[in-house]
């Protein structure tokens, strides 16, 4: 079930449990990373969590158990995402079947 949050404590313990790491993609945006091949640079929590607060970023995730499904972004962004994973959550026209 997907849920959101803006706590960074919830997002960081979320991300240990499934040893993801907090990273800077190749956009500037922050992210998590987990496993090899993605075009970022691994920075530490000391870095993510301010950029995170300072952003005003909330993170959207997945807490099916071993689910690495995530998303961070504004709130707008975070609606988004959301509406485009499931439309029927806030009654978004999804595509036709």
């Amino acid at each position: 079930m997907l849920r959101v949050t803006d706590d960074v404590l919830e997002l960081r313990q979320w991300a240990e449990e499934r040893r993801g790491r907090p990273c800077r993609r190749s956009d500037g945006r922050i992210g998590l990373c987990f496993g090899q091949g993605l075009d970022a640079v691994m920075i530490g929590w000391d870095e993510f969590e301010p950029n995170f607060c300072v952003g005003r970023c909330v993170f959207v995730y997945d807490d099916a158990p071993d689910c690495t499904r995530w998303f961070i972004g504004t709130p707008d962004e975070a609606r988004a995402y959301v509406s485009a994973a499931d439309p029927r959550l806030t009654g978004a026209a999804g595509p036709t079947p």
